[in-house]
C-alpha cells in the first residue's frame, strides 16, 4: 500500500509540474521536446485512429441500425454508448499503446545508461526537462485523438446507417446533431483532459520509478499500460456514474 500511495503522489506531482511550469516550454530545447512528443503521439497516429474510428463506428451504428432501424432511441444510444464511451476509451488505448510505452522505455533507458544522473550533475531540472514537455504533449495529443476518433466514428457510423436505410447521410446527422449539447462537450473535454494528464503523468513516473537495471526494463511498457488503462477506465466509470441521470432513452 505504501508504495502504491507514493506511486499516486509521484502522478499527483507530475501532473502539478505539468499544470504550474507550462512556461519552461518557452525554452526551446524543452519546446523541441515537446514538438517531437506531439508529432510521434498525435501525428503519427492519426492514420490509426482514422482506421479504428471509422471500423467501429460503421460496426456500431449498421447494428443499432439493424436492430432499432429509423427509432429515435438510435440516436440516444449512439451518443450515450458510442461517443461518450467507446470513442474516449478506444482513441486513449491507442495513445497508451503507442505513446505512454514508448515513453516509459525511454525514460527508464535513460535511467538504466546513467542519462538522468547526469542531467542532475548539469543542474537540469528533470521535471521541466523531461516531465513538463511530455505529459502537456500527451495531454493535448490525446484531447485531439478523441476528438478526431469521435468525429469519424459519428460520421462513419452514419454512413453506414444512410446505406442501410437507403436515406441521405445529412438527415441522421442532423437528427443526432440535435442531441448533442455545450455542456456535453464541455464535460467531454474535461474528461479527455483528465485522460492525457494521467496518461503521461503515468507513462513518466512508470519510467523514471524503474530500477537501474537492464532486466527491469522489458517489464516497463506493461507496466505502463496496465496503470495508464486502469485508470483511464477508472476516470471513463466516474464520469459516468456523475452523468448517470442524463442518461434517456
Amino acid at each position: 500500500m505504501r508504495e502504491i500511495a507514493a506511486e499516486i503522489v509521484l502522478y499527483a506531482d507530475f501532473i502539478g509540474s505539468s499544470v504550474t511550469r507550462l512556461h519552461v516550454l518557452r525554452n526551446p530545447l524543452v519546446r523541441l521536446v515537446f514538438l517531437r512528443q506531439i508529432y510521434f503521439t498525435a501525428v503519427r497516429s492519426v492514420r490509426l485512429v482514422f482506421i479504428v474510428a471509422l471500423t467501429i463506428g460503421a460496426a456500431f451504428v449498421a447494428h443499432m441500425t439493424n436492430i432499432l432501424g429509423n427509432d429515435e432511441r438510435l440516436f440516444d444510444l449512439v451518443d450515450l454508448v458510442l461517443v461518450r464511451n467507446i470513442a474516449p476509451l478506444a482513441a486513449a488505448v491507442i495513445v497508451i499503446g503507442r505513446s505512454a510505452t514508448a515513453i516509459s522505455s525511454e525514460l527508464a533507458l535513460m535511467r538504466y545508461n546513467g542519462e538522468i544522473d547526469a542531467l542532475r550533475c548539469l543542474r537540469i531540472p528533470i521535471n521541466d526537462y523531461l516531465v513538463v514537455p511530455r505529459v502537456a504533449a500527451v495531454t493535448l495529443s490525446t484531447i485531439g485523438c478523441c476528438f478526431l476518433f469521435q468525429v469519424v466514428a459519428v460520421v462513419g457510423g452514419f454512413a453506414a446507417s444512410a446505406i442501410m436505410l437507403d436515406v441521405n447521410l445529412e438527415e441522421p446527422l442532423r437528427r443526432f446533431a440535435e442531441r448533442v449539447f455545450i455542456e456535453a462537450i464541455a464535460l467531454e473535454v474535461v474528461k479527455w483532459l483528465c485522460f492525457g494528464f494521467l496518461i503521461g503523468a503515468i507513462a513518466c513516473g512508470t519510467g523514471l520509478n524503474s530500477l537501474p537495471r537492464m532486466t527491469e526494463t522489458p517489464f516497463v511498457p506493461a507496466r505502463a499500460f496496465l496503470r495508464a488503462s486502469l485508470a483511464v477506465i477508472a476516470v471513463n466509470l466516474l464520469f459516468l456514474l456523475a452523468t448517470w441521470n442524463d442518461v434517456r432513452f
